[in-house]
């Protein structure tokens, strides 16, 4: 992907009512990273971490959600670096850190 961060659609309401629900929510998410062709690695955050907000991992990255109709799907790209790759003040920014 060219970019790191993308929009992979939008969460509709669930059938029969003014929300989303949890469940239908994941699985309208499931279908967007299908249709981009990206592969969902694990499961979803569990619902008590963040009730508002769903988050799965895939590979190169994450794709999260609010739970709200309308709602934008995101897919963020991961981007790893190894030590060597890093800048001086990258390196130590991350020592100081402990």
């Amino acid at each position: 992907m060219s970019t790191s961060i993308k929009t992979l659609g939008t969460l509709t309401t669930t059938p029969d009512l003014t929300c989303v629900t949890w469940k239908n929510a994941k699985t309208q998410i499931r279908a967007a990273v299908r249709a981009s062709n990206l592969k969902a690695v694990g499961f979803f955050r569990p619902r008590k971490a963040n009730r508002g907000v769903l988050l799965l991992g895939v590979e190169g990255g994450t794709v999260t959600a609010t739970r709200k109709p309308g709602a934008d799907i995101v897919f963020s790209a991961t981007v790893e670096k190894t030590a060597d790759k890093l800048s001086a003040s990258e390196l130590a920014a991350i020592l100081a850190q402990g």
